[in-house]
């Protein structure tokens, strides 16, 4: 299949966009212009058939560019993080760009229309679980909010019988294929950077990001209809996110214990001052609602569907620092 791909050269979507390749896919990945000449182009070039278009998502000609002549269609392009000030950029892409994009590769005809949404689009949950049926959010932060925007017209899509496939990653760790690191890592920045870290209860859904990956190569057959899937991974308690970050960085933290009534009160004070000083990412208070929430997802369909089995995120993120390699080559488990 010839498949458009936006944000490949992503954290999550360069993983992507190698996992296509090595299916025997070709890709059309759309290069925003500040991305352009990126080193992981040419790693990807590496594995396969990959051509290049340089644009705007946001523009609709770009769009209309990329689709043309293609099978089906990955839409991972984002701004993903915690920033309020870009506020407007992410209802430009995150909202009004993945509308675009999804309506237009509907009209094409195209099949799947692949878009990656994330759980917090489905948090919280009425039920206590997020899973492929929980329905869209009305989110506590600009992020949560501009994903749920997108959700809801990937869902009227798919009501009207649209080949639209929506899936939902938790939090994405391992190392990064010749990108930046995922925002996951960057919020632990301060940790690593002052080895200090709460001692709290609570815990996340993971997700290897090469599991991500490997959902969206399994989802590119056509004729299957609207789906969705969540990709929550392993639900892991905070305190061995810690010990994992020790392990990876070789270094010891302080622990201060710390209620989650008083992590959720200290992340609403870093969210305001985002709107005034960059507070980094992993800050917001959502993000602390969801960690001290602990809320497990069910992934039994995209397990079933493709036959997979989880690798261990605890493990992802010991890789994530070991500096001497990237991606794969890192060590992690389970390869």
């Amino acid at each position: 299949m010839l498949i458009s791909v936006t944000g490949g050269t992503g954290y999550v979507g360069a993983h992507c966009v190698r996992a296509l390749l090595a299916d025997g896919h070709r890709v059309r990945l759309l290069v925003a212009p500040h991305d352009d000449g990126a080193p992981v182009l040419q790693r990807l070039a590496d594995v396969g058939d990959i051509e290049l278009i340089t644009g705007d998502v946001r523009d609709l000609r770009t769009i209309d560019a990329l689709l043309d002549g293609c099978d089906a269609v990955l839409h991972g392009a984002g701004v993903v993080g915690t920033d309020s000030r870009r506020r407007a950029l992410m209802w430009e892409i995150n909202a009004y760009a993945t509308e675009a994009v999804l309506t237009r590769a509907v009209d094409a005809g195209l099949d799947p229309v692949v878009s990656i949404s994330s759980y917090s689009a489905l948090f919280p949950p009425p039920d206590g679980v997020i899973g492929p049926n929980t329905p869209t959010s009305a989110g506590r932060s600009d992020y949560a909010q501009t994903k749920g925007y997108a959700d809801r017209v990937a869902r009227r899509l798919q009501e009207q019988g649209a080949p639209v496939v929506v899936t939902y990653p938790s939090s994405v760790v391992g190392p990064a294929f010749h990108t930046a690191p995922g925002v996951t890592e960057r919020g632990w920045a301060p940790i690593t950077r002052f080895g200090v870290a709460p001692r709290l209860r609570g815990g996340m859904q993971m997700i290897d990001v090469r599991d991500v990956a490997d959902v969206h190569a399994a989802i590119m057959a056509p004729g299957r209809g609207p789906r969705r899937y969540v990709c929550g991974g392993i639900l892991v308690p905070f305190n061995d996110m810690i010990d994992a970050l020790e392990r990876g960085t070789g270094r010891r933290f302080t622990r201060v214990p710390m209620s989650p009534g008083v992590f959720r009160a200290g992340s609403r004070i870093a969210e305001a001052m985002s709107a005034i000083v960059p507070m980094g990412d992993g800050l917001t208070y959502e993000a602390a609602l969801l960690l001290t929430a602990a809320t497990p997802t069910d992934d039994s369909g995209t397990i079933r569907d493709f036959g997979l089995t989880w690798r261990s995120p605890v493990e992802a993120i010991v890789a994530s620092f070991s500096r001497h390699s990237i991606g794969e080559d890192a060590g992690n488990p389970g390869v």
